[in-house]
């Protein structure tokens, strides 16, 4: 607090956005810091959170006037604040979709086109042909999420971009080097890291679905570990012999440092843990310890589902196992026996 009033004074609220700058350059904790001012009323919130939605507004209200109350609608849809209830999309996600179908709505304005009802297939094929690749598909992803949420709230009669598809390339899952991963576990700093590389390396579980764990979700007396993936069902982990063992230690060690922390996250840190508003622990704390071994959780993750598919050609069985969609899981089975033969007899 001397740190802080020095710079900031102590006359006025100080705002969230200083502190957080001061902290990252100093060597006070600002996470305790701010909660301290939150529940003293001496914190003014910070409001960048919002500046992925405050763009996508400004957006809106800069599209051609017969499109401005559409695309509006279309972010409330995105945001979940739709007259039907739906999973809000994270802001970034809501600004980008409409960063990238404003273009199109100026092109279409241009050719006379004052009501998207009057859009069809053909114009929506027109508006993706000079694109390729991966723009072709993203911009292909906002114009089908921006006709159907129109359509939805029931402002037009039929959706042109259902059923378009453009033409990409399909990345086939390779398998790590053996060398990669020998010896990784013992080369891992802490409990913390050993855990996050188990649950990568063996249970295939993404850095978001790791970071969203929930502490009360873990039962070591049943050996398992419940993933909950918003608009999907639950999977269900079975711990095996080390997982549990990692798991075990990580939560003795997570009360031991911090028994007093409210976050329900089963991983914390020593800022999250901390914190009051409770937020997931940051995704470097994952991926930073794998990057330092030349690893990464994504290539763990794919390398122990392809490994797995190779002993078995049943998508049935990767689906029940790591939680995949059905077609995620016949990708992998494609990749591990690419001519339609089944495993290798023993």
């Amino acid at each position: 607090m001397r740190v802080l009033l020095a710079y900031l004074g102590g006359e006025a609220p100080l705002l969230e956005e200083d502190v957080r700058l001061l902290a990252s350059r100093s060597y006070f904790s600002g996470a305790r810091v701010i909660n301290y001012l939150r529940l003293t009323g001496r914190l003014v919130p910070d409001r960048s959170a919002h500046a992925h939605l405050v763009r996508a507004r400004r957006a809106a209200d800069d599209a051609p006037g017969p499109f401005r109350p559409l695309v509006h609608r279309w972010i409330d849809v995105l945001c979940g604040q739709a007259s039907q209830p739906s999973w809000p999309l994270a802001p970034s996600t809501v600004s980008g979709y409409v960063r990238l179908a404003a273009p199109v709505l100026y092109a279409w304005y241009a050719d006379g086109v004052t009501d998207l009802r009057a859009i069809t297939r053909s114009d929506v094929e027109t508006a993706l042909q000079p694109k390729r690749g991966h723009a072709a598909v993203s911009l292909a992803t906002a114009l089908r999420s921006l006709f159907r949420a129109l359509k939805r709230e029931k402002l037009i009669f039929r959706d042109p971009a259902r059923g378009v598809s453009t033409a990409s390339a399909v990345t086939l899952p390779r398998p790590l080097p053996d060398d990669r991963l020998r010896g990784a576990l013992d080369r891992m700093p802490s409990v913390h890291n050993q855990l996050t590389f188990v649950l990568a390396a063996v249970h295939a579980l993404s850095s978001h679905d790791q970071r969203h764990l929930l502490l009360d979700d873990l039962d070591l007396s049943r050996g398992t570990l419940l993933v909950r993936r918003r608009g999907k069902l639950d999977h269900t982990l079975y711990l095996d012999d080390l997982t549990f063992r990692l798991a075990r230690l990580w939560r003795a060690e997570r009360h031991r440092r911090w028994p007093t922390s409210t976050n329900p996250y089963l991983l914390v840190t020593v800022c999250t843990a901390v914190d009051d508003t409770h937020p997931a622990v940051n995704p470097q704390a994952i991926t930073k310890p794998l990057r330092q071994l030349g690893l990464q959780v994504g290539r763990l993750r794919m390398d122990r589902i392809l490994d797995e598919a190779k002993h078995t050609a049943d998508p049935v069985h990767l689906i029940r196992l790591f939680g995949l969609s059905p077609c995620t899981a016949m990708q992998y089975v494609r990749a591990a026996h690419p001519y339609g033969g089944g495993p290798s007899p023993l």
